[in-house]
């Protein structure tokens, strides 16, 4: 008699090639598409694993194995297999991966690394729009505060901590005072730790020739990859917020009272933040 047995869902062990590690909004998606274009496989970028719970709880013990500025810091440094828990799958990182930068250049020490830099005004306008008040607003206060709990998520007290760590503040006021310092010491450490010849400054709009030659790639017969990166995440964070509203109701219906409190809180929370 055979036993039939479910196909393995352990991710394939590969080696990591290309850290791109500019700060998120500094054209990280478009970034992850070209790296995908030029053959790397599984690419990482956050907005693709916003529901991978078991990311977001590695990234959260990340964090804490990282910035000191934290209350949770543990002091005890990630090691290369624990970074390959979550990255060990992927030929590229980018997005997420750049609030962890000096850590990721040590664990990964042949990696090639791609710093895309960006006039810094534009860029803590979009951070600040796009990353901070998403992060610090009501729909993902409530979200943080009661509805990742009941789903069993980390996701939203991983972004949270990572951007702390990354400003080295404790409140999103001081993140905004810190912003000049921290954009500049990201990039500054960056340069200092790469060999030059492992290293490539790029700025979006100079097209595949550079990247190409820094990867040793052919050039590709189609246009560089422009993605939306702000629209994307508006869209994909709306969307997770409403699925998972809906699936902690569910989660709590059984207990009448709770489920209304729930739903109702959850409703009026949506429908004023234009979720629903």
């Amino acid at each position: 008699m055979t036993i039939a047995t479910a196909p393995s869902t352990a991710k394939p062990k590969r080696e990591m090639k290309v850290l791109s590690l500019g700060l998120m909004r500094t054209g990280t998606a478009s970034i992850a598409e070209a790296l995908t274009i030029l053959g790397y496989q599984d690419v990482y970028h956050g907005i693709k694993a916003i529901d991978a719970k078991d990311d977001w709880a590695i990234m959260n013990r990340a964090a804490d194995a990282s910035f000191p500025v934290l209350p949770t810091y543990t002091g005890k440094p990630f090691t290369r297999a624990q970074w390959d828990e979550l990255w060990g799958h992927c030929e590229g990182v980018t997005d997420v991966a750049a609030a962890f930068a000096p850590k990721l250049i040590e664990a990964y020490p042949d990696a090639k690394v791609l710093l895309v830099v960006r006039d810094f005004d534009k860029w803590f306008k979009s951070v600040d729009e796009g990353v901070l008040k998403q992060l610090w607003g009501p729909a993902a206060d409530f979200s943080i505060s009661y509805v990742e709990p009941i789903l069993g998520s980390e996701a939203g007290v991983a972004a949270r901590k990572q951007m702390l760590g990354l400003f080295e503040a404790h409140t999103v006021e001081e993140m905004r005072a810190n912003a000049r310092k921290a954009y500049d010491r990201h990039n500054r450490t960056i340069r200092e730790m790469v060999p030059p010849e492992q290293l490539l400054e790029y700025h979006m709009g100079e097209g595949w020739e550079p990247i190409c030659e820094f990867l040793g790639k052919p050039v590709p017969d189609v246009e560089f990859p422009w993605v939306n990166e702000a629209a994307e995440l508006r869209r994909v964070i709306a969307n997770k917020i409403k699925r998972d509203l809906w699936a902690a109701i569910k989660v709590v219906a059984p207990w009448v009272g709770g489920a209304a409190a729930v739903g109702v809180g959850s409703w009026t929370m949506a429908k004023n933040n234009g979720y629903l």
